[in-house]
């Protein structure tokens, strides 16, 4: 009987580091030399160690992310065609993408489109201490069940920086105003996040929670699944939110043991503290979808 591979707390933090950065681009042409040489193992030692801690040889993981996006695709954005998902996922024929997704996800694709099931079995646990935790984050991050969320009214920035997002917002103040807190959301996509400085398109929709009217022209319906999300509670100056989910990304999350998975990351904002402050100070939860490091897409649907 042949020992376990061992993998140390340091390799598995730097294989949590890889994994975000192949959830942000997945279409890449990875090869596992290149993946080796981002965590700077040979690649023999590499395909071992990575088998051990995500439980799948590393070009078979790029294919389940390859299909963990398709299945958020068809999830969150019902009008898009089912040919299309499947070509984006790498596959030339409807009936090769349904097998690949039946045998990751029990389900046919079709499954998706329908009532969201929400999370199976025990949340997952994070592991190891709080690092360098950034000033106006309030406690310890909780493991929390988070969704459905649906909205008829949400706009996406043009682009992703500061002038554009204030644009969307904005917008998104013509409709009614949010009569309590929490009813402001803005949502970023699980892709093109981690690599900030990339230039990778990303997007910032603002969402106007709990508005029961048909949506008015030129805004669109956002709605997300159920799962379970690692929540942050801060409250400070608004460029301290960056920081705080420069810190999630780069930080917590490689050092948890959990990884991204396939779902927005979704903000909820008290906009009576914008108010008060001018908009210089903000209070906020943010909720970030993971799941276990190891994970499959099973426990997703």
């Amino acid at each position: 009987m042949s020992r376990a591979y061992a993998v140390g707390p340091e390799a598995r933090a730097a294989l949590a580091v890889l994994l975000l950065e192949l959830q942000d681009a997945p279409d890449e042409p990875w090869t596992v030399e290149a993946m080796a040489a981002r965590v700077g193992y040979d690649p023999s030692h590499f395909a071992r160690a990575f088998q051990t801690v995500v439980g799948q040889p590393p070009l078979r993981w790029l294919r389940t992310l390859r299909l963990e996006r398709a299945a958020h695709e068809l999830a969150s954005a019902p009008g898009k065609a089912l040919e299309v998902v499947a070509e984006e996922a790498g596959y030339a024929s409807h009936e090769a993408f349904r097998r690949a997704f039946v045998r990751a996800f029990g389900v046919p694709p079709s499954a998706m489109r329908g009532r969201p099931r929400g999370p199976r079995g025990a949340p997952p646990r994070p592991q190891g201490a709080l690092q360098g935790r950034p000033e106006g984050l309030l406690g310890a991050p909780e493991i929390v069940r988070f969704g459905p969320l649906s909205s008829a009214v949400s706009v996406a920035a043009a682009r992703f920086d500061d002038a554009a997002i204030a644009a969307a917002w904005r917008r998104l103040y013509t409709v009614e105003p949010p009569a309590s807190a929490w009813e402001l959301a803005a949502a970023s996509p699980p892709w093109g996040f981690y690599q900030q400085d990339a230039g990778l398109p990303r997007e910032y929709r603002c969402i106007r929670l709990g508005y029961g009217e048909k949506a008015p022209p030129g805004f669109s319906p956002w709605r997300m699944q159920a799962g379970w999300s690692a929540r942050f509670r801060y409250e400070g100056a608004m460029a301290g939110i960056h920081a705080l989910m420069t810190w999630i990304f780069r930080d917590w999350l490689p050092g948890s043991a959990l990884r991204w998975r396939f779902a927005p990351v979704v903000t909820l904002f008290d906009p009576a503290v914008w108010h008060a402050s001018r908009f210089e100070r903000s209070r906020c939860v943010v909720h970030v979808p993971v799941q276990r490091l190891g994970g499959l897409g099973r426990g997703m649907v």
